[in-house]
């Protein structure tokens, strides 16, 4: 791992400069400074807390994101191959060491620079009176969790992974560090977030009276609301259900109170979705579209927990920008990097009932919101601000419906540095889902049909989040459930359902594959074949790669990535424990 004082000092030279409106999350570089005229006041470990999320924001983070968490998948092929050479071999499941998305440097530049500001809190904290106890357990809280959310891409990304909660603070420190277990990893994440949860802020105030910047600290910041997101999403994975329970619970119970103070809410709404405090989709009569524009145009709803931000008013053209989005799903200037799978996208139109439920085909918003407007190009992250989507239904014939896109920035400009779609990573819905999970995994009877009164309480649970959350985003007035629980009679069958919802509303988020990974690695101790489910999903994005994708999810391995080999160059640990389902890419000598 290649984690040195440089990135220390970078951080301090993005950092400084605090500008107005975006304030915290908008920053302007600065002339390079030392560490001696550093670290002194409260602003100096603002301003490092800040870069971190000016980092996340950057190209080579919210890429990796994408990729990692998504790519893989049955949803994404290749649009392109003559455009990224690195990405085409990821989806054509030809990975190798050499491989430039293998390149972890960006998440360890934040790792490391979370991990200066936690050790220098105190000190700065006895050099400024101004800097109150609470201030000091808030940062370091807030520091604790970004640190924690790249090591959760890591680990999840790599499996085993290098791990330090010490800083790098001089040339002279040794750095070369020694890889730690999944498990072992993940364990002090959780110990850690556990620690500092309490001490985190609960909301920032407002930072404008602009309704698109109302919920900027909160949704664009690490909350307490943040930290619950990411102990709910870890405890699912460490197949402690009870926590994954409470923790979405305390977020849902959250959200609820939030959404009564919201006066442009008729709060009866809600009782259509079992009390769920989910945005609906209709927008007036006979017209739909309401919670996308709100969640992903807009960006910063009532239903998002953390999200990466990009500026959509002011000077936005000169802040940064989505770049990836609009590269790897497409603008008007080019076209996309990928595209949506045939399986997916073709779901509604040739009714194959593979993706969306068949009493909800060509009424499945979600359909609309991905990619059905316009060919090979996903819509979800390239619509532009303030636009809204706009879906009116016959009411002779609810599936002749006019669909009115959000248009992206006018043509004659570099539209991937106008795109402004933030990249959210967590929202309610995704909690609701992880908790359905949960309920789901608790059932304790594994093949036979749900018997017990306990068990029977687990699958109901189950059913009405998957239930609340596929009702959202029907188009129909009045509504009605159309998911049953007429076939949902076992564990599986509820598991399945939650999976499959999960991908409705999750697709294109980076979810997808670490979906399936958490799957494989709880169901292959006890399956005969490995990753069995995983395959059968994966291996139908392209019927040319049926094959590959066989033979190489064969192996528990290939779930994860090699190490770069310039890592591996660098950190002698590394070449010992590199993944062995891959090549280095090297010619042998």
């Amino acid at each position: 791992m290649k984690t040195i004082r440089k990135y220390i000092l970078g951080a301090m030279a993005l950092t400084l400069g605090l500008t107005s409106c975006g304030g915290y999350l908008e920053v302007d570089p600065r002339d390079i400074i030392t560490l001696e005229n550093f670290w002194n006041e409260k602003s100096d470990i603002e301003s490092v807390i800040a870069g971190c999320y000016s980092v996340m924001a950057e190209e080579e983070i919210t890429a990796r994101m994408m990729i990692w968490g998504e790519f893989r998948s049955e949803n994404v092929n290749i649009a392109d191959e003559t455009k990224d050479p690195s990405l085409t071999l990821a989806l054509k499941e030809g990975i190798n060491a050499t491989n430039w998305y293998t390149n972890w440097r960006a998440f360890y530049n934040i790792i490391n620079r979370c991990n200066t500001a936690i050790y220098y809190a105190n000190e700065v904290a006895s050099k400024d009176p101004s800097y109150t106890v609470s201030e000091v357990s808030a940062h370091i809280a807030e520091a604790t969790a970004i640190r924690s959310l790249m090591y959760w891409y890591l680990i999840r990304t790599f499996r085993n992974v290098p791990y330090t909660e010490e800083a790098s603070l001089d040339d002279t420190q040794e750095y070369t560090i020694p890889v730690s277990s999944f498990d072992d990893i993940l364990g002090k994440l959780i110990a850690s977030l556990e620690a500092v949860k309490d001490n985190a802020v609960s909301a920032y105030p407002e930072v404008s009276d602009e309704s698109s910047l109302k919920n900027y600290y909160n949704t664009g910041r690490i909350t307490r609301w943040a930290i619950y997101a990411m102990l709910a999403d870890m405890y699912l994975w460490q197949q402690n259900y009870d926590k994954c329970i409470e923790y979405s619970q305390a977020i849902i119970d959250y959200k609820k109170e939030k959404i009564k103070e919201k006066k442009d809410y008729n709060l009866s709404d809600f009782d259509k979705f079992g009390g769920y405090p989910i945005i609906p989709t209709r927008s007036r009569e006979n017209t739909y579209g309401n919670a996308f524009t709100q969640i992903f145009i807009k960006g910063n709803s009532i239903e998002s927990i953390f999200e990466i931000n990009y500026i959509k008013t002011g000077n936005a053209q000169n802040s940064p920008s989505n770049v990836p989005a609009s590269n790897f799903y497409g603008n008007l200037d080019r076209s996309p990097f990928v595209t949506y799978s045939s399986y997916v996208g073709l779901d509604e139109e040739q009714i194959t009932y593979k993706v969306y439920d068949k009493q909800n085909i060509g009424l499945d918003i979600r359909g609309y919101e991905n990619f059905y407007g316009t060919p090979m190009m996903v819509r979800k992250f390239t619509a532009s601000y303030p636009g809204p989507l706009q879906i009116e239904l016959s009411t002779t014939n609810p599936k002749d419906m006019k669909v009115v896109y959000p248009l992206p920035y006018s043509t004659g400009k570099d539209y991937a540095s106008y795109n402004k779609s933030n990249w959210i990573i967590y929202r309610l819905t995704d909690v609701m889902l992880m908790q359905a999970e949960a309920y789901a995994l608790k059932i304790s009877e594994a093949t036979e049909n749900v018997s017990s009164d306990e068990d029977k309480k687990y699958l109901q649970k189950a059913f009405n989040l998957v239930n609340a959350v596929n009702k959202r985003s029907v188009m129909q007035y009045p509504l009605k459930d159309t998911l049953t629980t007429d076939n949902i009679k076992t564990k599986r069958a509820i598991t399945d359902l939650v999976y499959q919802e999960r991908n409705r509303e999750l697709m294109f988020e980076g979810k997808r594959f670490y979906d399936l990974v958490r799957r494989s690695l709880r169901e292959n101790p006890t399956n005969s074949v490995k990753n069995e489910y995983l395959r059968s999903q994966v291996k139908n994005k392209s019927t040319a790669l049926e094959n590959t994708i066989n033979t190489r999810f064969a192996l528990e391995d290939a779930l994860f990535w090699p190490y770069y080999n310039e890592e591996v160059k660098i950190n002698p640990y590394l070449k010992a424990a590199q993944n062995p389902a891959y090549s280095s890419g090297e010619t042998e000598d």
